[in-house]
């Protein structure tokens, strides 16, 4: 497998799912739910917009719908049989886009959980994949269009685990993309998941603070 640009694998929940893309069955947007959801395409997801806009090639997809960071949630961890499978064909990626913890958030995963098992999961993304860069997002809560629940409740619950994330990531020598210092939003279809409008914004957001990993350009 030959590869012209950067490659880029991904690892995450239900938010950066697509069907054909990730695990089967693992899913949270299709296209035969293109038309509710407004995400019809694998074009029309963030992180294949963050690509996109990056340069570079799309290598795996891990994501699976109801994942946490910890492996006591209902869906929880990242086996070691789903980091390998980051790599195609002997081929590791270049840089992996890690975007979760919302779940562990939502179910209530004690923060002290959360923050062990994520620096467990850079530590062996590290040791699989020690040539790759990899990206942490701290979390960010979509907003529903046109309703005033801004469940500014959750967003305060977030605030230590995104502090987690931080620390992590320093510790592990892993590339911060910190959403939540930006206080933007995204439109959601139920707060969680984005709509199609709200994929543009989330890659924006990812594409804002990935700016030293962009093309050169001209």
């Amino acid at each position: 497998m030959v590869f012209s640009s950067p490659t880029y694998s991904v690892l995450g929940d239900s938010i950066s799912t697509f069907q054909g893309y990730c695990p089967v069955g693992a899913e949270h947007y299709a296209p035969d739910t293109g038309a509710a959801t407004g995400v019809a395409t694998v074009e029309d997801t963030w992180w294949m917009q963050v690509i996109r806009g990056l340069g570079g090639s799309f290598l795996s997809n891990q994501s699976i719908s109801g994942n946490t960071i910890s492996p006591a949630g209902t869906m929880g961890g990242f086996s070691p049989k789903r980091l390998r499978a980051l790599a195609v064909e002997g081929r590791g990626p270049d840089h992996v886009l890690l975007y979760a913890g919302l779940n562990d958030a939502n179910f209530g995963i004690p923060l002290e959980v959360f923050a062990r098992e994520y620096g467990n999961l850079l530590a062996a993304l590290g040791e699989l994949y020690p040539r790759a860069q990899v990206h942490c997002g701290t979390l960010v809560l979509g907003a529903i269009p046109g309703t005033v629940n801004s469940m500014a409740c959750f967003v305060q619950r977030l605030v230590p685990y995104n502090a987690a994330i931080r620390a992590a990531a320093a510790q592990a020598g892993c590339h911060l993309v910190d959403l939540a210092a930006t206080g933007q939003r995204y439109d959601a279809l139920d707060a969680f998941h984005p709509n199609g409008n709200g994929m543009a914004q989330l890659a924006r957001l990812w594409l804002g603070e990935m700016g030293d990993f962009a093309p050169a350009q001209g």
